[in-house]
């Protein structure tokens, strides 16, 4: 149920070269948006650098589920949005896939969680798609720890953990306006694949 007066809109999308399609739907009074959802590759048999952090900082798995309070926090403070609750990040910590080794934070000399990055693998669809790909988003940095190459060097940890399990490619999701992860992201090798239009009615 919506709220009186509450504006709710129907949503769509589709590759950004689609002609066909986005015609279809700008003939059927669909808008499109400015935002861009932007789906990037590394392929894993490339050189990956060593990660560099500045003095103090350290990365490390992911210590449990006690931790899921921390990380939800630094979310929510790293994107300016309520959304990640407690609860929602402990159940992306217990679906049958999660693996704790993949999940990895950058700790300050405080003990506090600077950053983290997810990575996973998800059998089920490299099984399906006959692909061998793992993930490496979603990516945070606490807006106190920005600037210090904390995304890049997950990232790169993250990739030489892929290419440990086997894995060919990496692969994560950004979206258009999210400047500094498209920069991380270039400059850990990895190349925008394809991009993703949004409209709404």
């Amino acid at each position: 149920p919506h709220a009186a007066g509450e504006r709710v809109t129907l949503d769509a999308s589709c590759r950004e070269e689609d002609a066909e399609r986005i015609a279809m739907l700008q003939k059927n009074g669909f808008h499109m948006l400015p935002i861009r959802s932007l789906h990037l590759v590394r392929p894993l048999d490339k050189p990956i650098p060593e990660p560099a952090l500045p003095p103090g900082l350290a990365i490390r798995a992911v210590a449990g589920l006690d931790e899921a309070d921390a990380l939800a926090a630094l979310h929510r403070a790293a994107f300016g949005t309520e959304y990640m609750t407690t609860e929602r990040r402990l159940a992306m910590m217990t679906t049958p896939e999660y693996d704790p080794l993949l999940d990895l934070v950058v700790v300050a000399p405080d003990g506090s969680l600077a950053a983290y990055c997810m990575c996973s693998i998800s059998a089920e669809e490299n099984a399906r798609t006959g692909r061998k790909d793992g993930y490496a988003d979603p990516v945070a940095t606490h807006p106190r720890f920005r600037r210090l190459g904390l995304a890049r060097a997950l990232l790169l940890h993250g990739l030489r953990l892929l290419r440990a399990r086997g894995m060919d490619f990496a692969r994560l999701g950004t979206s258009s306006d999210n400047i500094a992860m498209q920069r991380a992201a270039r400059s850990a090798g990895f190349e925008v694949e394809s991009t993703t239009v949004w409209f709404e009615k």
